[in-house]
């Protein structure tokens, strides 16, 4: 699969997922390009095998650092996946046990009970706390990206804009440690390593 069908489709399940409009921060950034999208106009709609793919790349790469708490797996169904194919889904993944019959919610070694996600459970954050994403992130926590598209102007070409955006940054300009170049992101600076590589 070339690089452009990749990130494609990545944007159409965030935007399918994640939808809607909004407002981006200010700042000295490059417009995104307008794209060509399925699900542009009143008479658009979702491609659901490339919103398929883009889920895959979703929970392949994005979910390692980013948490999607306002969706749940169930929302699937509007992916095109049945009943046993989003429990399927959800399997791959464990969310807190809430409290045991004796009320505990940690094991005799002390880690929190955990079980295997459920279609009404909601993606599960990849840090225990915003602390420990910091810690993790340079001190800085990565955005849940439940309402990405709708926290930003122009949505899902924002997203596409900024994952393609990565390249060398401008010979005057001096990179901050743990950063990247990005002249989507406002300073053009930002702490999400270039996220997707090469042709496949």
């Amino acid at each position: 699969m070339r690089m452009g069908l990749k990130l494609r489709a990545a944007a159409a399940a965030i935007a399918l997922c994640l939808a809607a409009s909004g407002a981006q921060a200010a700042g000295d950034v490059e417009h995104p390009h307008q794209e060509h999208w399925s699900f542009n106009g009143i008479f658009g709609h979702y491609d659901r095998a490339e919103a398929q793919r883009g889920l895959q790349v979703f929970l392949t790469v994005c979910t390692g650092c980013h948490g999607a708490k306002y969706l749940r797996y169930g929302d699937l169904a509007g992916l095109g996946y049945d009943e046993d194919q989003i429990k399927a889904i959800a399997g791959q993944f464990e969310v807190p046990a809430g409290p045991n019959e004796d009320g505990d919610i940690f094991d005799a070694d002390g880690y929190l009970l955990m079980r295997t996600a459920r279609p009404t459970d909601t993606f599960p954050a990849p840090y225990a706390n915003d602390k420990a994403a910091a810690a993790m992130n340079f001190g800085i926590v990565p955005p849940d990206l439940s309402v990405m598209v709708k926290a930003r102007h122009d949505g899902a070409n924002y997203i596409y804009a900024l994952l393609t955006g990565y390249h060398d940054p401008p010979e005057d300009l001096e990179i901050g440690v743990g950063l990247a170049y990005n002249p989507y992101f406002p300073g053009h600076q930002i702490a999400m390593s270039q996220p997707l590589w090469g042709d496949d």
